[in-house]
């Protein structure tokens, strides 16, 4: 029994190590003032429709490189703090 418990201990340490590698690589793969429209839609939890939309509203501040678009993240808090109902 002690040796089980040990062996779920261990696992659950090596998860949580596991899960810290993660957060540090998804830091890592934006740039602070600048999220991929990928993570915004997922954020969001909107379609390519409702994105394309929200893009094109004129709302947001968009770069694109490549076939790529980054949206400022000032802008999504402007845009959000926008929207506040009182």
């Amino acid at each position: 029994m002690e040796q089980i418990l040990s062996e779920v201990y261990k696992i659950s340490l090596e998860l949580k190590e596991l899960k810290e590698k993660l957060e540090r690589y998804e830091a890592d793969k934006t740039f602070e003032d600048w999220i991929p429209r990928k993570k915004l839609m997922i954020f969001l939890e909107y379609g390519e429709t409702q994105m394309c939309a929200l893009l094109k509203s004129g709302d947001l501040k968009v770069t694109e490189i490549g076939n790529r678009k980054f949206i400022n993240r000032q802008s999504i808090l402007l845009l959000l703090e926008k929207k506040v109902k009182a």
